[in-house]
């Protein structure tokens, strides 16, 4: 085959699920033979290197584009009835160079990822008849609900009422346009087909790359407490100042030594409490992840607000470290309580399952263990890349033959 895909972010470097996500779809597909042509957004032009890395997987071609919120973008939004999340991908820049491009060249299928570009199948649609899919990475609509009933500002909260709503009517209808649209979960699937059960739609996880089930942990740190995921992205900024605000301080008074480790993106926007700022070691963005915490006791994640999956959790499980996370973080991930990883959903919950890790009270190597065996059946990229490329030349071989895509 040979696709198109669109994305709204460049996908290398790993400094962000979303961009892993993306990069596992590219290289997965691209080591089964077929050739991709990678077109993206970017705020600035990508370092040589990671051109290099991308290169190795696919076709490259950055649009420059920036995608920053901005007061007077939000201003103007009043007027739309499309969500200012989404609003600010629309590009004539990327317009153009889809014309010029599908006029050129001839493409087996056009692969989207996330609905901040799902308007660019109104143009593919109108200049040819090759199936466009749309990989619904998260569910936009759940992530702005559970934003808005999280919020404690009266006036984001009323503000992410509105985007609701847009959200509401706006992602069903642009699925409805996509020859299929590929869902990250049976959660978010389940979803959108409640709004819309016309929508043609299939579900296939992330993956994890295999060399993760190869990783041995070193000898953890005692009472060593880590936290990954970019501060840039709302979502874990707010978790995470949940979590050093509710939660840190009761898990130090019971446990002084105890140290937290941030890797992140986005850390200057942390302002920490005198009480606490001796107990974190703020990392900030690392190249290799892996180097930093095969030495670490457990991860957590606080998430309060999202949809899809958190690929860090199946990552780090499948090289199998202990993760506490709320519900929603492990939401879509076919793991269970106590059995592959630990749930907590609340401060206290938080402090008990941290209390009894650091008091060795758990069998964590049975819990590992179970983890690595469930990750390995349900979420190596070999398997998840065969489940894309079956459902894709199914989708070209209908549309060659004119038959209805099921």
């Amino acid at each position: 085959m040979k696709i198109l895909q669109i994305s709204p972010q460049i996908s290398y470097p790993f400094d962000s699920g979303g961009r892993l996500s993306i990069y596992g779809i590219t290289k997965s597909l691209s080591e089964r033979g077929h050739k991709i042509v990678f077109v993206t957004y970017v705020k600035e032009y990508p370092k040589q290197e990671h051109i290099i890395e991308l290169k190795k997987i696919c076709e490259p071609v950055f649009i420059k584009w920036n995608t920053k919120n901005s007061l007077w973008g939000i201003f103007l939004n009043i007027f739309s009835s499309v969500p200012y999340n989404i609003s600010k991908y629309y590009s004539k820049k990327l317009e153009y160079f889809l014309k010029d491009f599908l006029a050129k060249n001839k493409i087996d299928l056009v692969h989207i990822d996330h609905l901040h570009m799902s308007w660019t199948v109104d143009i593919i649609k109108k200049l040819t008849r090759i199936p466009v899919v749309l990989r619904e990475h998260n569910l936009e609509m759940k992530i702005m609900k559970r934003f808005g009933e999280v919020e404690s500002n009266f006036i984001l909260k009323f503000y992410s009422k509105i985007q609701f709503r847009r959200f509401l009517k706006y992602e069903p209808a642009q699925c409805r346009k996509f020859d299929r649209c590929i869902m990250i979960t049976k959660e978010d699937e389940s979803e959108l087909l409640k709004l819309s059960p016309e929508i043609k739609t299939k579900v296939i996880p992330a993956g994890v790359d295999n060399k993760l089930f190869t990783f041995e942990n070193l000898n953890s740190i005692p009472f060593s407490i880590y936290h990954i995921g970019s501060l840039n992205w709302e979502p874990n900024y707010d978790g995470l100042l949940w979590f050093l605000s509710e939660v840190f301080p009761k898990v130090i008074s019971k446990f002084p030594e105890t140290k937290l480790y941030i890797y992140s993106n986005g850390i200057e926007r942390l302002v920490l409490n005198d009480s606490i700022n001796k107990n974190i070691i703020l990392c900030g963005y690392v190249k290799d992840i892996w180097q930093e915490i095969l030495d670490k006791q457990m991860m957590v994640v606080p998430l309060k607000v999202g949809s899809g999956m958190r690929i860090k959790i199946i990552e780090m499980l499948a090289a199998g470290k202990i993760v506490v996370s709320t519900s929603v973080g492990k939401e879509g991930i076919e793991v269970e309580n106590d059995q592959q990883i630990l749930i907590a959903d609340d401060s206290n919950s938080f402090i008990k399952v941290i209390s009894d890790i650091f008091s060795n009270k758990l069998d964590l190597n049975k819990i590992t263990l179970s983890a690595k065996e469930i990750i390995k059946e349900k979420y190596s990229w070999d398997s998840v890349s065969i489940q894309f490329e079956s459902e894709y030349l199914y989708l070209i071989k209908s549309s060659s033959n004119g038959t209805k895509k099921l």
